[in-house]
């Protein structure tokens, strides 16, 4: 059973509508910018611990950005090796 997305996502569900540095939670980013998947709330959780993600600290939340979560993409990707 598919959970609702955060209730700011459903106001805004466009990512062009949200700037690079705006602080999301995790289940935001998630439902933002993979709302089919493959990526959740839990994914990024993991990416955090595994020290490749950039997150703000703040009364003990965890917060991402746009921004952060491109550079999560660009530093991850691994390149194809050609036969």
């Amino acid at each position: 059973m598919l959970s609702r997305p955060p209730r700011r996502v459903v106001a805004r569900p466009d990512p062009a509508q949200w700037r690079d540095d705006e602080l999301l939670t995790f289940a935001e980013a998630a439902a933002l910018m993979w709302p089919d998947g493959p990526l959740t709330a839990s994914s990024l959780r993991t990416a955090y611990r595994a020290g490749q993600l950039e997150v703000t600290v703040i009364a003990r939340k965890l917060l991402v950005t746009k921004a952060a979560l491109q550079r999560l993409i660009e530093t991850t990707r691994r390149q194809v090796k050609r036969q």
